[in-house]
């Protein structure tokens, strides 16, 4: 293999890497949102137990009824965003593995490894679109949940004016 060969190869290789950094970048939002509900999450337990001990506020209740509406919602939002992350981690992965598969089809010049290269990388590619399908998925149900709430903060405006 000569010097031109061993640059092509490199720049080959180099292809996926693209991939990779839009994976980081786009798992590093989704870890942020995740990390976000999580917190969401134990703050609201929180404020549901000091609720039970003290009962003094006039919309105990309601707050209370909210509040057991909102952890499982978040709980499945969180659960979504789990998902979410393995699926864009396995993404990577592969695309790691596709960067090796393409070092080894160069080396070997054998077309079925070059063939279960181009398998790879569309594998990852594929993964990819369905983390970014899941996060899609998760921005949705999150708008409805923050529109509920609103709404039920709204509604009861209204009932103490009356």
């Amino acid at each position: 293999m000569n010097a031109q060969q061993v640059a092509q190869t490199i720049q080959l290789i180099i292809a996926p890497v693209v991939l990779v950094t839009a994976c980081a970048l786009i798992q590093n939002a989704v870890l942020m949102r995740y990390s976000a509900i999580g917190q969401s999450m134990r703050s609201l337990a929180l404020e549901r137990l000091n609720l039970l001990r003290s009962k003094e506020d006039y919309f105990y209740a309601e707050r209370l009824q909210e509040i057991d509406r909102q952890i499982p919602l978040l709980t499945q939002h969180h659960r979504l965003l789990q998902k979410t992350v393995i699926v864009i981690y396995s993404a990577v992965l592969i695309f790691l593995i596709s960067m090796l598969a393409i070092a080894l089809a160069v080396a070997s010049n054998a077309a079925a490894i070059a063939t279960l290269t181009l398998g790879l990388f569309l594998l990852g590619t594929g993964t990819l679109v369905l983390g970014v399908f899941l996060i899609i998925r998760e921005v949705r149900l999150s708008h409805r949940a923050v529109c509920y709430e609103v709404g039920r903060i709204s509604s009861l405006e209204k009932t103490a004016q009356t």
